[in-house]
């Protein structure tokens, strides 16, 4: 009866055991299963560094100065000392317009002179030899009396457009040739009301043609319209091209008027902005600009203003400090104070000039 007393108790008291080393058991490995993993992130550190916008707009290559010759009157093309891409002086005669009277009169001398001479072949008499001298005297009576029109260039240039040829029949204001000052080239285009008041005279521009995609050119702004047309809200520049080494505008062949050509503005820039990769930001349900920061392995969530905004980079004015590191891989998957794990950490790199983004 006495063992069977000390027994029990004992057995009871190693099954208590077992029963509370299992929940033990359990608690720690449910707790360790409940633990979230650190998220592999990669960092950068946020210091301040120059900044710009830029916009880029289209325009078209067009002389500064240029003169489209018509025709004064009616009439055919008697004379014509060009061709395309000749080139001419100022006051220089290209050609002679003969006026319609001018050709009636011609016309009539002439077909009376050849009427004369077929009866005069036909009927040697010399009395017939009378009238064939006066009706050669009647052209040349009727030539100087009316003389062709000379057509005169007025500006120095070359010829870009020639819609006529010799013994063309024209009528009167036709275009009869276009002359250009190649050494004067400008670009024409429209920018918006926005950007107008960030424009200055004289400002340099980066020019791109398509016809020439590996090489950029240069030109300044020459002209600000001073009025914004209200149907399209924008406002017209003028952008002379910078002249090539040799003094020339087109020496290379390479500006021709009617290219197209893409102008890189500078809109805005700032030389020490605490500026971020843009696709490090995230934007919450309630529209508000967030980015993480990775501080002693554990994500904090910031509220950021953003400002100067380019391609590639967002100016920070308000959320971060110098020095902070911001998550830029990875951050779409984290919450406040989730755990981290940081793959790298590098320096911002500078931002590129050539953004297409207008200004905030």
């Amino acid at each position: 009866m006495k063992t069977s007393r000390i027994v029990i108790p004992a057995m009871v008291f190693l099954v208590s055991l077992s029963f509370m080393g299992g929940c033990r058991q359990e608690k720690a490995e449910s707790q360790k299963a409940t633990k979230p993993k650190p998220v592999l992130v990669q960092v950068v550190e946020v210091n301040p560094q120059p900044l710009q916008s830029t916009v880029e707009v289209v325009g078209t290559i067009e002389p500064k100065v240029s003169a489209k010759i018509i025709a004064p009157t009616d009439g055919a093309i008697e004379e014509l000392y060009v061709k395309e891409s000749d080139l001419v002086q100022k006051n220089q005669v290209v050609g002679v317009l003969s006026s319609a009277d001018r050709l009636a009169l011609l016309g009539e001398t002439q077909a009376r002179l050849e009427r004369v001479k077929s009866r005069t072949s036909a009927n040697p008499p010399s009395g017939n030899n009378e009238e064939l001298q006066r009706a050669k005297e009647d052209r040349e009576y009727a030539e100087r009396l009316f003389l062709g029109t000379p057509i005169v260039s007025p500006i120095k240039g070359r010829v870009i457009d020639k819609p006529v040829e010799l013994g063309s029949v024209v009528s009167a204001k036709q275009l009869l040739l276009t002359i250009a000052d190649l050494n004067q080239l400008i670009i024409r285009t429209a920018v918006s009301e926005l950007l107008l008041p960030k424009l200055t005279v004289g400002q340099r521009i980066a020019i791109r043609l398509d016809a020439y995609p590996d090489r950029q050119f240069s030109g300044t702004i020459s002209l600000i319209s001073p009025q914004v047309n209200p149907a399209t809200r924008t406002g017209e520049i003028e952008v002379r091209i910078a002249r090539l080494p040799d003094g020339q505008a087109d020496a290379a062949g390479k500006f021709k008027p009617g290219m197209l050509a893409t102008l890189t503005i500078v809109a805005e820039r700032k030389q020490n902005a605490l500026a971020i990769p843009s696709d490090a930001i995230i934007v919450n349900a309630n529209g508000q600009n967030i980015v993480f920061v990775a501080q002693d392995s554990v994500a904090h969530q910031r509220v950021i203003m953003a400002g100067l905004i380019t391609k590639t980079h967002t100016e920070v004015r308000e959320g971060l400090k110098p020095g902070e590191r911001i998550i830029v891989m990875g951050q779409e998957l984290l919450k406040e104070g989730m755990p981290v794990k940081v793959q790298e950490q590098k320096k911002v790199t500078k931002p590129t000039a050539g953004a297409r983004e207008g200004v905030r």
